[in-house]
């Protein structure tokens, strides 16, 4: 009898401690909740009604930084706390938490039309077996020769390229790195059978990288001149070689290149040489996007053509492709709106995430125009009802609508 009171008692013990372990865990997660829960603080307005606080924006917050017109006056997303000199993010509630992992997940789904339009353009590459891609910049030696030398007490970089019969002679200054951009140049000289044919003078640039070609009997030169910058780098000066004339064409300027060209971007068709420049306009004009602004680039076809050496765009080949990336892009990004709760779509310019998507639409701006440049007007009207859908009547700065204009030509 005893024995059977022992393990009564010890029954109701062990209830009770798992009563009251139970009745911790409730206090402490009901504490924490609480915690959790920051007002808004200070108020946007005093009790006259007056604004609070200096109009000062700092875009480099990627926690967001706002003025007392931006942001809202309620809101059970976000907290805000005024720090002097703007109103930043103070705490994301679980629900926003949420809404940026939806976004998270949605972004490689948003660069499935990107990978598309590449892999289309490799194809073309693979084919290519005219093709033979001789030098680039991430081979571990070059198979020109770059010497230092003094010139009128200046230290330079000579760099000689033997171009048949032609000599291409590439001078740079030796430090770069200690000198501003206006101080750089580069200075190409073309020699022929030992005689001057043609001196080329680039400022605010540096001789930095070559690639070369070869299509058949024909040698393409790809000079890289670069500025001080580390994004675009500079300008790219094309120069063909088909054995009996060397032409140097107009500079490539406007693209990306800061990460070097693509071998996989060159391909050949019909005896001719083409490759992908990403039009990088809109790089530096979105604000904390978390480097999503390189998913702004429009990737434009080029033929380099032997007779001028200059780069000329393809504006009708290849449409296909443009229109079948077009309907991938557009597809997803409704289908993201239609996931995103109308709460939650208010919110898309108050974080990095949500401002990370706009340079999608760029992107589904410029790839519609080229497909369809016949009915630009009403693709414009289309991405721009799409984004407000997604970020209200309140235009974002950052928006291009009016972009891409010189496509429709």
């Amino acid at each position: 009898m005893n024995k059977f009171k022992k393990i009564k008692i010890n029954e109701t013990l062990l209830a009770g401690l798992v009563i009251l372990v139970v009745i911790i865990g409730v206090l402490f997660f009901s504490k924490n909740k609480t915690e959790n829960k920051v007002p808004l603080t200070p108020p946007l307005f005093n009790n006259s009604g007056e604004v609070i606080g200096e109009s000062l924006i700092n875009s480099n917050r990627d926690s967001g930084c706002f003025t007392v017109s931006e942001v809202p006056k309620n809101n059970e997303y976000i907290s805000y706390e005024y720090d002097g000199k703007c109103y930043i993010n103070t705490l994301y509630s679980e629900k926003t938490l949420a809404m940026q992992d939806i976004l998270d997940k949605s972004y490689d789904t948003l660069y499935e039309s990107r990978r598309y339009f590449d892999g289309e353009i490799k194809k073309f590459h693979d084919v290519s077996k005219d093709m033979k891609f001789l030098w680039h910049p991430d081979q571990d030696k070059q198979e020109y020769q770059s010497t230092k030398k003094e010139m009128n007490k200046e230290e330079i970089e000579e760099s000689i390229i033997d171009a048949g019969k032609y000599k291409l002679t590439i001078t740079s200054p030796w430090d770069t790195i200690s000198m501003d951009d206006e101080a750089l140049y580069t200075r190409v000289v073309i020699t022929k059978d030992g005689k001057s044919v043609d001196t080329r003078d680039y400022k605010g640039v540096a001789f930095h990288h070559v690639y070369k070609i070869q299509v058949n009997k024909t040698s393409y030169y790809i000079l890289g001149l670069c500025s001080g910058g580390m994004h675009g780098c500079g300008i790219l000066i094309p120069i063909i070689n088909d054995g009996d004339k060397l032409v140097i064409g107009k500079n490539i300027e406007g693209v990306d290149f800061s990460n070097y060209l693509r071998i996989e971007n060159f391909f050949t068709k019909n005896d001719e040489l083409y490759t992908v420049f990403d039009d990088s306009r809109y790089f530096f004009s979105y604000s904390g996007s978390n480097n999503a602004s390189y998913n702004s680039a429009v990737p434009r076809i080029y033929k380099f053509d032997k007779a001028t050496g200059n780069t000329v765009l393809e504006k009708n080949n290849f449409l296909e492709i443009y229109k079948e990336s077009v309907k991938m892009i557009s597809d997803d990004l409704k289908k993201l709106n239609n996931s995103l709760s109308i709460e939650v779509k208010h919110l898309m310019t108050q974080t990095g995430r949500g401002r990370s998507l706009i340079p999608y639409f760029d992107y589904y701006l410029g790839m519609a125009i080229i497909a369809d440049k016949s009915h630009a007007s009403e693709i414009r009207s289309r991405v721009e009802k799409l984004y407000v859908d997604f970020y209200g009547n309140k235009y974002d700065p950052e928006a291009h609508f009016d972009g891409y204009k010189d496509f429709e030509n």
